[in-house]
């Protein structure tokens, strides 16, 4: 028996946005029934409410994943790509997606549909959306879900007493529900820490440590957001066991963990931690400089740690050799992706810049403030020339720990 809501929009939601003659409204309906044979998702996406300020909708999909397209109005499917221009009343585009995903080349999943939950991202049944909208036009938009009667979902947005979700995509036309979700019998704990709602999440019989969570994050958070003042008002942390990649990934507002990783490991590092600060930052970046963005997270997720006493000066100390022994025959920083080694050798490259800054500045600035910049410009890749910019800035001059990065580059190209 499948339960849903999906009516009238709840009283008094999103007063403050754009006057009613410049919003559109966008229902998400996401229908998981575990009890067919294919692991996939019915998606349901209706235009309603002043339906005619949006033009039309592009979505660039997977074809191995996306099938059975139909909607209202005018729709063009070809290849990887779909254009929907939805009627001036208002009207449906309706489609199937294969939920179970493989990480890369490894058995592990990344997102998982089983007969009694499944977890994944709302990015995996949204695909991103281009949009041609009238000037100034905006959505309003909720999800629902239909689901078993005994389900119930986690998502990283505000629940009304209906059981719809408002969803929020900052500065854009067509919000689309993004990050990570869980649905199923669950176990869930709540807490409030530091004026954040966090919740945390996973299918009953994983294994999920959520207490345990709640107090490494009632140690730590206070002092991530110290740093980043502008950390979401709503987390959620989603968490199951095998089959699925035994790591961590953050996303919107939401990050996933599997049941079995050890808050702090044993060379003192935190996987929770270094996906709560990509969440902090919600910065990226594009080749050569993915090594920016983790190092950053691997620094914080130690200097963290030790500003809240979860580990002490010595292991903070031994933890730093670790990465630095890790890192020593990576030979240039500047690579198409991230590996553990590469994130390993920029955290001893983001201390030493960390202690130049402070040095230069006289206790006055450290790497806090160029970290906090960075965040403050999310929707642009960051770049070296980006980092160095910010960072020299802060310090007044140049810096020794930023121009190694160079010499790098200019060694691998003589070799």
């Amino acid at each position: 028996m499948l339960a849903l809501s999906f009516g009238a929009a709840d009283a008094g939601a999103a007063k403050a946005y754009t006057p009613a003659k410049r919003m559109y409204r966008l229902d998400y309906l996401f229908t998981i029934d575990p009890g067919k044979d294919e692991r996939e998702a019915l998606v349901r996406i209706k235009v309603s409410k002043n339906a005619k300020l949006l033009r039309s909708v592009r979505f660039r999909f997977d074809p191995k994943r996306f099938r059975d397209f139909k909607a209202d109005g005018d729709l063009e499917v070809g290849g990887k790509r779909l254009r929907w221009k939805p009627p001036k009343g208002g009207g449906e585009l309706a489609y199937r997606v294969t939920i179970n995903h493989k990480r890369g080349a490894s058995d592990a999943y990344d997102a998982l549909f089983t007969p009694q939950w499944a977890l994944l991202r709302g990015d995996d049944l949204v695909p991103p959306a281009t949009v041609r909208a009238l000037k100034n036009a905006e959505s309003r938009a909720y999800l629902t879900f239909e689901l078993p009667k005994q389900w119930t979902a986690e998502v990283p947005y505000k629940r009304f007493a209906s059981g719809r979700y408002r969803v929020l995509q900052a500065r854009r036309k067509f919000d689309r529900p993004v990050g990570w979700m869980v649905a199923g019998k669950l176990g869930v704990r709540l807490e409030t820490i530091s004026d954040r709602k966090i919740t945390v999440a996973g299918p009953t019989g994983n294994g999920v440590s959520r207490q345990d969570m709640l107090a490494f994050l009632n140690w730590n958070l206070p002092h991530l957001i110290e740093i980043f003042p502008r950390f979401t008002n709503r987390l959620l942390i989603v968490s199951a066991g095998d089959p699925l990649w035994r790591g961590g990934l953050s996303g919107p507002r939401s990050l996933y963990i599997h049941a079995n990783q050890s808050l702090i490991s044993e060379n003192g590092t935190s996987v929770l931690l270094h996906e709560l600060v990509h969440v902090a930052m919600r910065i990226r970046a594009v080749p050569p400089d993915d090594w920016i963005v983790e190092g950053l997270a691997e620094f914080y997720a130690l200097k963290i740690m030790r500003r809240s006493g979860t580990i002490t000066k010595n292991r903070y100390a031994i933890a730093h050799q670790a990465l630095s022994d890790w890192g020593k025959d990576v030979a240039s920083l500047r690579q198409p992706h991230a590996s553990g080694a590469v994130t390993a050798k920029a955290v001893g490259v983001f201390r030493a810049l960390d202690q130049e800054i402070r040095k230069r500045t006289k206790g006055q600035h450290n790497l806090d403030d160029v970290a906090r910049e960075l965040a403050s410009d999310y929707r642009k890749p960051v770049t070296l020339k980006k980092l160095r910019e910010v960072a020299e800035r802060i310090a007044g001059g140049s810096l020794k720990a930023l121009d190694q990065i160079d010499d790098e580059r200019k060694m691998r190209g003589r070799s």
